[in-house]
């Protein structure tokens, strides 16, 4: 007979995995209907607006939402386009750009965020009580922390 840890840990890999793809998922049925943003632009204005001065140099924004540098410039893009975001010449150094929250940016972020608020609370925390709140948060908080500081040591991927 195995283990209990040996039973049930791809039990709980296979929990966190496609439970997380699902919520996901429907999170991003549910902001698309409600907002006319997906969570990667969601994400994008929110990282942003938390950044010192609402601007991020573009690498490092890539590496705070695991986005490759590719990705990130298209959707960037695509943001500019649609007048949320701007790109400009990095302050720290003018070499680099860096993405920009532009006013209207802030405002649709300020529509989004209750409404994400709202389908969080729906779909996930409202079913949790105080014990898993502090499991998850002891497990996925030095997580991220741990690959957001990998993510800053890995060598820049070849363009």
């Amino acid at each position: 007979m195995s283990a209990p840890s040996e039973r049930l840990a791809p039990r709980a890999w296979r929990g966190y995995f496609e439970g997380s793809r699902l919520l996901e998922n429907e999170l991003e049925r549910r902001m698309k209907t409600a907002t006319g943003l997906d969570l990667g632009d969601f994400n994008v204005l929110l990282v942003l607006s938390e950044a010192e001065g609402c601007r991020m140099r573009m690498g490092d924004l890539a590496r705070q939402l695991a986005f490759a540098p590719g990705r990130l410039t298209y959707r960037i893009g695509a943001l500019e386009r649609d007048g949320l975001v701007a790109r400009e010449a990095s302050a720290a150094d003018r070499r680099g750009t860096d993405a920009v929250l532009t006013g209207a940016g802030r405002t649709r972020l300020r529509t989004a965020r209750p409404v994400h608020a709202r389908h969080v609370e729906e779909l996930f925390l409202g079913g949790l009580d105080d014990e898993a709140l502090a499991v998850l948060d002891r497990v996925f908080g030095p997580l991220r922390s741990r690959l957001l500081d990998d993510c800053r040591d890995a060598p820049e991927p070849p363009r």
